[in-house]
């Protein structure tokens, strides 16, 4: 069952390497399958591409550099990717450029779908087997507000929405239908709980997190974003 990685990037010429070296390290270590690893890119001004490039000169997988948007949002880097994904990979993912969850629980969630025993795996911080280290006062308490409310959306559970590891399986997100202003940080999050309500399978699986976003995450852009998916998701029942 061949798996595609996104890496969603915004001027991540500095992690992006030693992020790309450490996930290669844990699929090489996981004996993973048929791997495609797609940077895509939302709105680079830096280096960001170039360091693409080498690291698919570098690294024992097949890597590829995609513009998705000028425009500074993950969401589309994400579903422009997986939308765009060749034919045959049949699981979907995203993780992070920094590589804060250990990508161990990414090959752990890569086999629970393709053992038939989820259509949707999600990390989450909040899992009582996770490990989380060195995160900020402000973003765990961003991160605590998030996760009690959307653990009040009915017809799905998810804890950790704001949790950078996604896997899904390539013909549950086939029938996805978003709406057009679904995108930015909260794609992920606001994808699942519409596909667990649809019916899809969604495990949480614990984590081992490291807070390395370095000043760059803007805690209150990414919290609206969001804010306005909850809002989506309860108008919708």
């Amino acid at each position: 069952m061949p798996l595609l990685i996104v890496i969603p990037v915004r001027n991540e010429e500095r992690r992006l390497g030693p992020g790309l070296d450490r996930l290669a390290e844990s699929l090489q270590g996981q004996h993973c399958p048929d791997v495609l690893i797609v940077v895509s890119d939302n709105g680079s001004t830096d280096w960001t591409r170039a360091v693409a490039i080498d690291a698919a000169a570098r690294i024992p997988y097949r890597v590829v550099y995609h513009r998705a948007t000028d425009r500074a949002d993950k969401g589309v880097a994400i579903c422009s990717a997986w939308e765009s994904a060749p034919e045959g990979y049949d699981v979907l993912a995203y993780c992070d450029a920094d590589m804060a969850t250990d990508p161990e629980a990414l090959v752990r969630g890569y086999r629970l779908i393709a053992a038939g025993k989820a259509d949707l795996v999600a990390g989450s911080r909040w899992h009582r087997e996770s490990k989380v280290i060195g995160r900020s006062w402000k973003r765990s308490l961003i991160s605590a507000t998030l996760s009690f409310f959307w653990r009040m959306l009915p017809g799905a559970r998810l804890t950790d929405p704001g949790c950078g590891l996604k896997l899904v399986r390539r013909s549950v997100f086939a029938a996805l239908k978003m709406p057009a202003e679904a995108r930015g940080f909260s794609f992920g999050a606001e994808a699942f709980v519409r596909l667990a309500r649809a019916g899809a399978r969604l495990v949480e699986i614990p984590v081992r997190w490291t807070d390395d976003d370095a000043g760059r995450i803007r805690l209150g852009k990414a919290a609206g974003d969001y804010a306005r998916a909850w809002g989506r998701l309860v108008g919708k029942n």
